[in-house]
């Protein structure tokens, strides 16, 4: 399956307009995004999600609402939210709040009138985002220019972005931006997800940021993580143990407290923001935590990062070979690193990598082919040649180690599985 044939699932009838799925940081419920006009003074309004079953029939899925939907205080701002009864499979939507000028590649999605009378109802519209306009609010204008006809029910539709390796939501379409009698260029005006984060402020004690689950909590992510493909000889045991040590780091660290303190200091040179969320990054970083932690001998805190860092950094880039993106990781901000410390990478669309490593002898070989010069702002200044001075790892080799070093754990206890892993991975990253 395509990911664009995921569009469906995040989206949903609400009365007669459109909503688009979202899961918070909350185990417990999650959000529909809507247009405050579409439910007007209904505060138990009608949500239904359509999917295809296994043989292409349309399933029609009535959602459970939990209490009355949180609404705008700001008149001039269209936007809504209800909580429905937690929704499995939704966590691959990531929030976009770049909206640059004149980007391609968004959808609106939803469910417009005049399919309504159809058993398949969906709809997807291919846009381009434009200028800001009047109380922040977006407009975008569509592929084929449409008429208000065609577009009503889509309000309070999302606009989705398909990337290779995860689903990005813009906002939530409102209106059209002139009547059909004034203007027939079918723009639209769509609100960006500030709108809901104003909501959100307004409610705090009812509502949750929109992050996925994962970045309120590393448990999340622990069935993610260490998954050692092919590895047949005593794999559950050194799973059990590697994953034992990350969920005792999980109180003391989440990924909401990390990117307070570090922003978007993990992404590669020329990785879009909204990578800062993605669930690639926060599992490769629980699995440097836990590397990190099996080679010290005190607790780590949350405060040691800055500290750890020297040693080694991560960082993530979005790409399906990281090979191919020599030039941009070194051309990303590596001044925390000092010599004899690791540039540590994660791709966003790669999990098990043909190479791990680039040895200091093949760095210089491809010096002559990295074109951007680094800025000396870039590196510590224990650092002379990063090309020499700095390790350059993928976050794999660790994993990769213990698969093409099994023999050594043929010993290997219950009782002795930590140092054993210990003594074969040191230096490893």
């Amino acid at each position: 399956m395509t990911r664009i044939n995921l569009l469906p699932e995040f989206t949903v009838k609400v009365e007669g307009g459109s909503g688009c799925l979202f899961q918070p940081i909350n185990d417990e419920y999650s959000y529909v995004l809507t247009a405050n006009h579409v439910i007007s003074g209904n505060n138990a309004p009608s949500i239904i999600r359509q999917n295809l079953d296994e043989n292409g029939n349309v399933k029609n899925e009535t959602l459970e609402i939990i209490g009355e939907p949180f609404r705008h205080s700001d008149e001039n701002k269209d936007a809504a939210i209800i909580k429905v009864q937690r929704i499995d499979t939704i966590e691959e939507l990531l929030r976009d709040d770049l909206l640059l000028e004149n980007k391609d590649g968004y959808f609106l999605c939803g469910h417009p009138n005049s399919r309504r009378n159809q058993n398949d109802s969906f709809r997807l519209d291919e846009i381009t985002i434009l200028q800001p306009k009047e109380h922040n609010y977006r407009e975008s204008k569509n592929k084929q220019p449409i008429i208000y006809t065609e577009v009503i029910g889509q309000s309070g539709g999302g606009i989705l972005k398909v990337e290779d390796s995860c689903i990005l939501i813009a906002g939530i379409q409102s209106k059209m931006a002139a009547e059909d009698g004034k203007e027939t260029l079918g723009r639209l005006i769509f609100m960006p997800l500030s709108f809901y984060d104003e909501i959100i402020a307004e409610n705090e004690d009812e509502l949750c940021k929109l992050f996925p689950p994962y970045i309120g909590s590393f448990e999340r992510l622990l069935n993610d993580i260490f998954p050692l493909p092919n590895l047949e000889y005593k794999k559950e045991l050194i799973q059990k143990e590697l994953k034992k040590i990350s969920k005792d780091l999980c109180g003391d660290f989440t990924p909401n407290s990390i990117l307070e303190i570090f922003k978007d200091e993990f992404l590669a040179y020329g990785t879009d923001k909204t990578m800062s969320f993605h669930k690639k990054l926060w599992s490769s970083f629980l699995e440097l935590l836990t590397y990190n932690q099996l080679h010290s001998e005190k607790k780590l805190k949350l405060e040691d990062l800055k500290e750890l860092h020297k040693k080694r950094k991560l960082f993530i880039i979005d790409t399906n070979s990281w090979t191919k993106k020599i030039n941009e990781i070194y051309s990303s901000n590596l001044s925390d690193i000092e010599i004899g410390g690791s540039i540590v990478v994660c791709a966003t669309n790669e999990n098990n990598p043909p190479r791990v490593e680039y040895s200091k002898d093949e760095l210089k070989l491809l010096i002559p082919d990295i074109s951007s010069p680094i800025d000396p702002k870039n590196i510590s200044n224990t650092v002379s040649n990063p090309f020499e001075d700095l390790k350059l790892v993928n976050i794999f080799k660790f994993q990769d180690s213990i698969i093409k070093n099994i023999l050594e754990y043929r010993e290997m206890t219950v009782l002795n599985s930590r140092e054993t892993i210990k003594e074969n991975t040191h230096g490893i990253l």
